[in-house]
């Protein structure tokens, strides 16, 4: 044959290409094969949800694929819920179950999806229980032309503060004191800059924020009212970029004061500092950023804010101070928020540290609400990160109440009017709540006054101050 004269070379070259072709023919079977045995399941069980005790919930797993659109299984179940809740899962084979929460607290439930493979998810519900506060709103009439930042009761009066030019129909630059009937000035007031907090430390008020100049006399970032007239506390608060104090609290009889400040009298410091009415001291060096806010929760000093590092230890937004040295706390991964965010405000309340500020949940930036019980950290839920825009800008014990302002229009699945009650177990709205940001809340006379941005308190005409009464 006229193959026998060919080299094996030349019968090989012949060869090749039917090989290839064959090799091509099997790798493209198998890999057609491969490709349905990776078909892919993908669980979806649908985002987190607030509601009341006693409201139906319906869950939704109908985003779960498979990739190549082949039929798959549903089953539903409770990972967690509240001690002593009797709620049950109905329908928990299909894609949308139902159950009713009868407890308030946090609903974690898994959906798992399976043919020849499985692919699960989580979801979160929280109940809540929200009650209506009846009350009655005072406003009060001229208020400031630029609504209230802060209030601290001092001296007898109520003293207030922002960047008002004019308070209940008297000229006050910047802060004024308050009797009860009448407003009046605090010597020449603040001409330039602006007060952030407020304290009364040792029978003086004690001010800070960021100004070269108070009562017509030379104070840098800090000074004190001695219920008569206003002093400069030592050289003040200096040095750094933009210098300023953001929050005053007393620790072990001593005045601590934090913020941006790289200098308090002629002590170098880290952005905090103590005062123990003669003079200063360092206590701690704050890196990456300034701190915001104080608070004293079992015998030791809490800071929070935007700094990362406190003596080269990488503590993020939160530290602990027992007078000794700071400490970081504890993970923050339990509260699936992504991290403990930049910390604003912290109040303590039933034995527990409420802390509020910003946080991550699945990308988007919330303000919310969440404790620490001296060893970790609680979930209580997302009563304001499910709803767009919400911030919480105050947080005050009054009467064994923790009230809540800033410039919400939902907490759970109630209409909210930026001012809210927790008293431990449910919330309480208040009436019709205020138009605007609420940013202080102070007890004063057995009164409670709000203070803020707002033009109307209870439905009425209101000028950014308001005082509530609760029907009792």
């Amino acid at each position: 044959m006229y193959y026998n004269h060919l080299t094996m070379s030349q019968f090989n070259k012949l060869l090749q290409p039917g090989i290839w072709m064959l090799l091509l023919f099997i790798l493209n079977a198998c890999s057609k094969e491969g490709e349905d045995m990776t078909s892919q399941l993908d669980a979806s069980a649908g985002i987190d949800n607030n509601v009341l005790v006693g409201q139906p919930v319906t869950l939704n797993g109908s985003g779960s694929s498979d990739s190549q659109g082949k039929e798959f299984d549903f089953s539903w179940e409770f990972i967690s819920k509240p001690a002593s809740s009797n709620a049950n899962l109905e329908n928990n084979t299909t894609s949308m179950p139902t159950f009713t929460p009868d407890i308030q607290g946090k609903y974690k439930i898994k959906l798992t999806i399976s043919n020849t493979s499985e692919s699960r998810d989580t979801v979160n519900v929280y109940a809540y229980i929200v009650s209506p506060i009846e009350g009655n709103y005072e406003n009060l009439i001229p208020g400031p032309n630029v609504g209230i930042r802060d209030f601290v009761t001092a001296c007898g009066a109520l003293i207030a503060t922002c960047e008002f030019t004019e308070i209940g129909g008297i000229e006050a630059k910047k802060i004024a004191k308050y009797n009860g009937s009448s407003w009046s000035t605090m010597g020449c007031g603040l001409e330039n800059g602006s007060i952030y907090d407020m304290i009364v430390y040792g029978d003086e008020l004690y001010v800070t924020g960021s100004f070269d100049e108070i009562g017509c006399i030379p104070a840098s970032n800090i000074a004190r009212w001695d219920c008569n007239g206003w002093s400069a506390v030592d050289e003040g608060l200096t040095g750094g970029d933009d210098p300023a104090g953001f929050a005053l609290e007393i620790f072990n009889d001593e005045l601590y004061v934090a913020g941006r400040f790289t200098q308090a009298g002629n002590i170098s410091v880290g952005n905090i500092a103590k005062w123990d009415g003669t003079e200063w001291s360092a206590v701690g060096n704050f890196e990456g950023g300034s701190v915001r806010e104080l608070t004293v929760y079992k015998q030791e000093l809490y800071a929070g804010g935007f700094f990362e590092t406190v003596d080269g230890a990488n503590t993020g937004h939160l530290a602990a101070y027992d007078g000794t040295g700071w400490a970081a706390l504890g993970s923050g991964d339990d509260l699936e928020l992504g991290g403990i965010g930049v910390v604003r405000h912290m109040a303590v309340f039933k034995d527990l540290l409420y802390i509020s500020g910003d946080f991550s949940i699945r990308g988007n930036d919330v303000s919310e609400l969440i404790t620490w019980n001296g060893s970790r950290f609680i979930d209580s839920g997302r009563a304001f990160s499910l709803y767009a825009g919400n911030t919480i800008s105050e947080l005050a014990v009054i009467n064994d109440i923790l009230y809540i302002g800033g410039e919400f229009t939902n907490v759970v699945a109630v209409q909210a009017g930026n001012i809210l009650q927790w008293d431990g177990e449910k919330w309480g709205t208040m009436s019709a709540g205020v138009s605007g940001s609420v940013l202080s809340i102070e007890m004063y006379n057995n009164q409670i006054y709000i203070g803020g941005d707002f033009t109307r308190a209870g439905g009425q005409d209101a000028e950014n101050i308001s005082i509530w009464a609760e029907n009792l």
